[in-house]
């Protein structure tokens, strides 16, 4: 029993033993080392605490409002500040420039605004500054809802996608071809498709000719469905005494009808010849 004590005893370390090894000659090169690494790694992380975090909450990794900047010029159509808009849902947000989920949270401000068509890109930059692209939406089309006069009247995009009427004024009314909309409603909010077929062919039309229509004296587009088929569209003017019939909306033609592109080509020929929108049907549908 005593063998096994004095066994034990002798196999333990101790802080004796230890420092023994350290103080040998062989190993006083690494325990020096050692020691630099340590003294390193104490004064680096002191350091930090001191100068380093300080310095990520200065001017130059803080994201305010005034340097989130959008690169894409705002329409003249557009009369609210869509910067402004944004950023208010991201008021009492503190912005770092290191945070991972800055782009994402930015870009999810600007994608909700009505008028934002589509976030191209958000993009970083130090010191502190945040640049967006934007793709704005663009009017092409009023719908005219069952009130009287110059009331319930909506402003769309190509894509049948509802603009907030608050930036519009009546009288603005006369730069876009107007759809009467007997019977229909709006299905969703501001910056939402209005998912009516009728009235997104409607909306695709009139971006197609958004620089002919005025010229050629057009003011209303009409929408009829031939027996159960699909919709056909003619172009009037106020008085309805000029028809235009384009048939199907873009990209939905029938077989053998003229694309967009050629019913465009058609419509310039018309609007050259003196005199040939008075008291005239013409069917863009013939080649």
């Amino acid at each position: 029993m005593g063998k096994g004590q004095s066994k034990s005893a002798s196999s333990a370390p101790t802080g004796l033993n230890l420092a023994a090894f350290l103080l040998r000659p062989q190993n006083r090169g690494w325990v020096s080392t050692a020691a630099v690494v340590i003294a390193s790694v104490i004064a680096f992380v002191v350091a930090w605490h001191r100068w380093g975090v300080p310095a990520l909450e200065g001017d130059d990794y803080l994201v305010t409002e005034d340097k989130i900047v959008v690169t894409t010029p705002q329409p003249a159509w557009i009369h609210t500040n869509v910067k402004a808009d944004c950023l208010r849902a991201l008021a009492g947000t503190h912005l770092k420039l290191l945070d991972r989920e800055l782009v994402e949270k930015i870009g999810s401000a600007f994608t909700l605004h009505p008028w934002v068509a589509e976030v191209i890109r958000v993009e970083k930059r130090y010191p502190a500054q945040v640049n967006v692209e934007l793709e704005y939406r663009r009017p092409v089309l009023v719908v005219k809802l069952d009130a009287p006069g110059d009331e319930g009247l909506l402003f769309l995009d190509e894509h049948g996608v509802l603009l907030p009427s608050n930036d519009f004024a009546p009288s603005q009314a006369r730069n876009y071809l107007r759809l009467a909309a007997t019977g229909e409603t709006p299905s969703g909010v501001y910056g939402v498709p209005w998912k009516s077929e009728r009235i997104a062919g409607a909306a695709a039309i009139a971006a197609a000719v958004e620089s002919q229509w005025q010229t050629l004296g057009l003011y209303w587009i009409v929408a009829a469905r031939i027996g159960s088929g699909d919709l056909v569209y003619e172009l009037r003017s106020q008085d309805d005494k000029f028809r235009l019939i384009w048939g199907r909306p873009p990209g939905h033609e029938s077989s053998g009808e003229p694309t967009a592109q050629q019913k465009l080509a058609a419509l310039q020929k018309i609007s050259r010849d003196s005199g040939s929108t008075e008291s005239k049907t013409v069917d863009l549908r013939t080649p």
